[in-house]
């Protein structure tokens, strides 16, 4: 990228990160302190409805992620409104749709807790997808300050909340129902949704123009339909061992397993600032440039994910004291922490080089073959140990598959190098895998710190170069000026 172009992202990156920050605070109150006040029982229910929310994005249909490929180098000034409009009331009309059917298959098809959680999901569709919409919108015309400001008063909003239920907790000395905080959730997400129609109401309530509109949506669908599903398949990939521990294993089981991905959560709302920005940056550089970053994107994301790793050293003395009930998600998070790099990246750089290829359906069909190979290694753990550590290690080793697999394009099409990247993660795996075993988590973490230190300066001392130059030029009062159009 342009020393421009790639100042410009930086100041991006940085301004998503910021209310991402904002978000993780609030992140670190809905991990610790929601299974704080409910019931084991009730979290485990809790998250069984944010397990099943991962799949709304189906509904819709394809056609966001069309828009997303379509106009993913456009400015907001180039959009034309009254095609939009057809685009905007068309989409929330069919997400209402989706979300009466949701309700009454809940009420007609379920009894009990199902009713309400079904019914909930429904809203969750409605209000999540039309969210989603809007957002990618902001994102590939680069309104990232819209972005960044919702995340900052979502974030207040359930800080707000979750702080309000803590009180009443501590007060009355009565767990929280789950449904309370699950009618919490989706009335801010009413709310946040109810905003973006409002700031974009140019290109939702103009005149719409469904002529020039029709053919565009059918192509939007054609191209989006792909992406939605390879999207879906990454999805089904991150999540399916928290499936199958979910069908398998009792309810206080999967409250246990489920808390320890909740805690990735909070790294990964870091290090989607990343993925925000790249998509819509890449469309608008030149390809050759692209190539020649790839590998040094791959680092950067590592680098940053094994850093994160860190985290893990204290929660094993914090959550004994201040969730004891949870003490058994601590070796499943163990395992699970640093295949959350390997994710990252598959899924942050990737997939983006992918669609920027638009190699979508190769993505797709790989995805698939090792969707498959994660459910036969999940159901060959469960048969053989019946523990979820042994579902949470096959997660990982297909994850390592599955980098691979993705990688293979970018290594046989532009001779990408890979050695380097692949030496580091193995060793950062090892590394971790074995300093985690020492009881003593203070001294643990300073190994770690150290030994990640001394991996990383050896093996990536010559790309950080580049790096600290692009960033000491933000501070050169005469690379202030903001770039030109």
């Amino acid at each position: 990228m342009g020393d421009s172009h790639g100042r410009k992202t930086v100041f991006s990156i940085v301004k998503i990160t910021t209310s991402n920050f904002i978000k993780l605070f609030s992140g670190v109150l809905v991990a610790f302190l929601i299974p704080k006040i409910m019931g084991i029982d009730d979290y485990g229910i809790y998250k069984t409805f944010t397990l099943y929310a991962t799949y709304v994005g189906i509904f819709q249909v394809g056609f966001t992620d069309g828009i997303y490929l379509k106009y993913g180098d456009k400015d907001y000034c180039d959009i034309n409104e009254n095609r939009f409009s057809f685009y905007s009331l068309l989409f929330i009309s069919l997400q209402a749709v989706f979300a009466l059917l949701f309700a009454l298959f809940g009420l007609f098809a379920f009894g009990g807790d199902y009713v309400f959680l079904i019914s909930m999901l429904g809203i969750f569709l409605f209000s999540t997808n039309v969210i989603a919409y809007y957002q990618m919108i902001s994102q590939i015309t680069l309104r990232f300050n819209e972005l960044s400001i919702r995340n900052i008063v979502q974030s207040l909003l359930n800080v707000v909340s979750i702080v309000g239920l803590f009180v009443y907790y501590r007060k009355f000395d009565r767990e929280i129902p789950f449904r309370w905080y699950v009618i919490v959730v989706n009335a801010i997400g009413m709310l946040l949704a109810v905003w973006y129609v409002f700031t974009y109401r140019r290109i939702t309530f103009s005149r719409p123009d469904p002529k020039g509109a029709k053919a565009d949506i059918g192509y939007c669908v054609k191209i989006g339909f792909p992406l939605m599903i390879a999207n879906l398949c990454s999805t089904f990939i991150l999540v399916i061992d928290r499936q199958f521990v979910n069908v398998l294993f009792e309810n206080t089981v999967y409250a246990v397993y489920a808390f320890a991905y909740n805690l990735l959560g909070l790294i990964t709302t870091v290090t989607s600032a990343i993925s925000i920005v790249l998509y819509p940056t890449m469309k608008r550089e030149d390809h050759d440039s692209l190539v020649v970053k790839y590998p040094s994107l791959c680092s950067i994301i590592f680098i940053l994910l094994f850093l994160c790793c860190l985290v893990y050293f204290p929660m094993t003395a914090f959550i004994p004291w201040f969730l004891p009930a949870y003490v058994g998600s601590l070796p499943i998070f163990r395992i699970v922490l640093p295949g959350l790099a390997v994710q990252s990246v598959v899924t942050i750089v990737m997939h983006n080089y992918y669609k920027n290829d638009l190699r979508e359906m190769e993505f797709f069909i790989k995805s698939v073959v090792i969707l498959a190979l994660s459910a036969a290694a999940n159901v060959l753990a469960y048969v053989m140990f019946h523990t979820t550590f042994a579902i949470s290690v096959a997660s990982i080793v297909v994850m390592v598959v599955w980098y691979f697999v993705i990688e293979e394009y970018m290594v046989r099409k532009y001779r990408a190098p890979w050695k380097k990247n692949a030496l580091y993660m193995a060793t950062m795996f090892l590394g971790f895998y074995l300093i985690s075993l020492w009881d003593l988590w203070w001294a643990a973490l300073a190994v770690y710190a150290v030994f990640y230190a001394a991996v990383t300066f050896l093996l990536y001392r010559k790309d950080m170069l580049p790096l600290i130059r692009m960033f000491l030029k933000r501070g050169d009062p005469a690379n202030s000026q903001p770039p030109q159009n």
